[in-house]
């Protein structure tokens, strides 16, 4: 594939060349941009249910987010249903950043599982990207690996 578009897979159905994309575009934005020391690869990238969606080429991602399936106990609002899913590790290629990259992704994995109730924990500098596609606002702000952060919930 040449042209840039929205990807997904499954760990097991991502290609070396695709993984390789992946991992380059996580630790650029994670480790060397964001200074992140907490460990990126936590062993939720290699469940089953766990989804990888990127904007890209084969060899090439621009932009990421991953789909995993709650943890037990996982926060969200009080009074509303436990979430399905938590997106995650949402990261942009700066080189891309403001092309819209990772609202076509959010909006791809809404429109996959739009009726299921999600949570994510944003850096509250993006929070309004995620309040667009209909995310809101709950709990306090915390940080976590040195960075500001939300939790949003969408049912």
């Amino acid at each position: 594939m040449s042209e840039h578009s929205v990807q997904r897979a499954s760990w097991d159905r991502l290609t070396t060349d695709e993984l390789y994309g992946i991992v380059r575009l996580r630790n650029r934005v994670f480790a060397l941009e964001q200074r992140v020391s907490d460990e990126d690869f936590d062993g939720r990238d290699r469940e089953p249910d766990t989804e990888h969606w990127w904007f890209g080429t084969d060899a090439e991602a621009v932009g990421y987010l991953r789909l995993i399936r709650p943890a037990p106990g996982e926060v969200h609002p009080a009074g509303t249903a436990a979430p399905a899913w938590v997106i995650g590790r949402v990261a942009t290629h700066p080189d891309h950043r403001g092309t819209g990259i990772a609202a076509r992704l959010v909006a791809a994995v809404l429109e996959a599982h739009g009726r299921e109730p999600f949570v994510l924990h944003a850096q509250e500098y993006v929070a309004a990207l995620y309040e667009r596609h209909g995310f809101v606002r709950f709990g306090e702000p915390y940080v976590e690996a040195g960075i500001r952060h939300l939790g949003m919930y969408r049912e």
